[in-house]
């Protein structure tokens, strides 16, 4: 069971040049080396763990952000307006809750991804949709505008991602599914495109690209982006999730590069011959295999399985292998669970 925090005080956040969450710090024997090898080669699980059922600050966790300088796991609450520090212990394996960030906006907020800057948080809010900025203590800095045309959004298919790249230049976030305009959610035959918005943080300039995802694993159930991971200011990481009835979820993640030839900007319908970004798995997650892994409260392909929705590049191991983290939201739900898991490359 995770230990939780005796105290909730604020917090400066440390922010430092390892964007993609390396920490220096020779006291610690596992995630602390400089990244020394990329994000490719097989895909393992280096841990698992299950936040308790019984606590608010378990619940409904979506989007997910990793601090290097203060070894902090950053995730919003999707229905509950907070933002849930968690800490790792040395090697990866046990975590256990910090600092709560009471979000005090007004207006519709349902927050499904998360980014971390120097001055506090930003977040994508599947309602509306918005994009806000927020201080350290959680409160409105100001709104990034969103193209209008993710108004069209359909109910719940919405904003669910939000990542940065490594330099702080560009914000990445998409819709759940296609927007009503560019066609159909995913089915058995054929998956649903959406919109890959790369938003210039000080310029205010963007690019829109097509991705397409993989079709739904049965006939009537559900599937689409649930959140992205910059690896650089032109490649992403995408966590496709899915569920249905009698099998339960899926979820794989596969690496995508933006490619002029997919720009859908100034495109107001999707053409059904529209050019779509190439993708390669990374990896399956419900391939993956981990040892003692408690059985499932629901059909699912393996025990690992959950509604993973929160994707973040961790920190290093000790030799030097980069980390995925990856968040399962238990929608506030007695038969899910809220489990972290670790997934190492090479």
């Amino acid at each position: 069971m995770a230990r939780t925090a005796g105290k909730f005080g604020r917090r400066e956040l440390i922010r430092s040049a390892a964007a993609l969450g390396v920490v220096a710090c020779s006291s610690t024997p596992k995630a602390t080396a400089p990244a020394t090898k990329p994000l490719s080669g097989p895909v393992s699980v280096w841990s698992w763990f299950d936040l308790p059922a019984n606590d608010p600050r378990s619940g409904e966790l979506s989007g997910i952000a990793w601090d290097g300088a203060s070894r902090t796991l950053w995730a919003v609450q999707d229905k509950a307006p907070r933002i849930i520090g968690l800490h790792p212990d040395e090697r990866l394996e046990h975590w256990s809750f910090g600092e709560v960030v009471e979000v005090g906006i007004t207006g519709p907020l349902d927050m499904e991804g998360l980014v971390l800057f120097p001055e506090g948080f930003i977040i994508a809010s599947e309602e509306g949709p918005r994009i806000v900025e927020l201080d350290n203590h959680g409160n409105l800095r100001g709104e990034i505008p969103v193209p209008s045309r993710f108004r069209d959004a359909r109910t719940n298919k919405s904003l669910e991602s939000l990542t940065m790249s490594p330099d702080g230049r560009f914000l990445f976030t998409t819709s759940e599914g296609a927007l009503e305009r560019d066609g159909a959610l995913a089915s058995v035959s054929a998956g649903t495109r959406v919109r890959i918005l790369r938003l210039e943080r000080h310029k205010g300039e963007s690019s829109e690209h097509v991705y397409t995802t993989d079709p739904a694993t049965r006939e009537g159930g559900d599937y689409g982006v649930a959140d992205l991971a910059a690896v650089s200011d032109e490649e992403l990481l995408v966590l496709e999730r899915g569920w249905a009835k009698g099998e339960g979820n899926s979820g794989r993640i596969y690496r995508t590069t933006l490619d002029p030839a997919a720009s859908c900007l100034g495109v107001a319908t999707l053409p059904e011959r529209q050019p779509t970004l190439a993708k390669t798995l990374v990896t399956d997650l419900s391939k993956l295999v981990a040892v003692g892994v408690p059985a499932s409260k629901q059909p699912q392909p393996n025990a690992l399985m959950d509604n993973y929705e929160g994707l973040a590049i961790g920190p290093t191991l000790h030799d030097g292998r980069p980390t995925l983290i990856v968040v399962s939201d238990d929608n506030g739900r007695s038969d899910q669970y809220a489990r972290i898991l670790v997934l190492a490359f090479g």
